[in-house]
């Protein structure tokens, strides 16, 4: 399990997994934690996770600065057993206190967006938007039961996506939680 900021180990480094249906809000909500000194990168190689947080880069105070990685079924090496077993291995290094959300949202909202922005779902070359979406849903589910903060945006207006991300991050509250092994 990572470490406890309140332990001796206190300058570990805060690493955040996102990830989430296609069109659910992944990116507004990696820009949020962009807008709060989080350094972040989206459709991050999954499989060179490792090597990125072998090397910590300080924040001006010199502490680890917090880092969030975005990912999704488009992902080169998206295989969710694999990343699960890669996120168990990174809970439990002393030098990382990491976390692991995941961005749903209900298919019919889903499609209602797809519809309105006339963007193509990744997972729906060849066939309906429904089956893209569904076989997206089967992909990641067991993501989203391993994950432990789920935000379902089918409600959400953009706005208050930001705001809800932005309460769950801006408090120090979050840095206490971490993964399962």
């Amino acid at each position: 399990m990572g470490t406890n900021p309140s332990s001796p180990h206190a300058a570990a480094q805060r690493l955040l997994l996102v990830t989430g249906l296609s069109g659910a809000g992944k990116s507004t909500a990696l820009d949020v934690l962009e807008d709060l000194g989080w350094e972040t990168i989206d459709n991050f190689p999954v499989r060179l996770l490792h090597r990125l947080v072998a090397r910590t880069d300080q924040a001006n105070d010199g502490s680890p600065k917090p880092l969030a990685i975005g990912f999704d079924s488009r992902t080169r090496g998206f295989v969710p057993s694999d990343i699960i077993a890669l996120l168990k291995q990174l809970a439990g290094r002393d030098d990382l206190t990491v976390s692991f959300m995941f961005i749903d949202c209900d298919d019919a909202e889903l499609e209602r967006r797809y519809n309105e922005t006339r963007r193509r779902h990744p997972m729906a070359q060849g066939r309906p938007l429904r089956e893209g979406i569904g076989a997206e849903r089967e992909l990641l589910e067991p993501m989203r039961r391993w994950a432990h903060i789920v935000i379902d945006t089918s409600k959400l207006s953009s706005n208050e996506l930001q705001s809800h991300v932005r309460d769950l991050f801006e408090s120090e509250g979050e840095s206490e939680m971490s993964l399962p092994v």
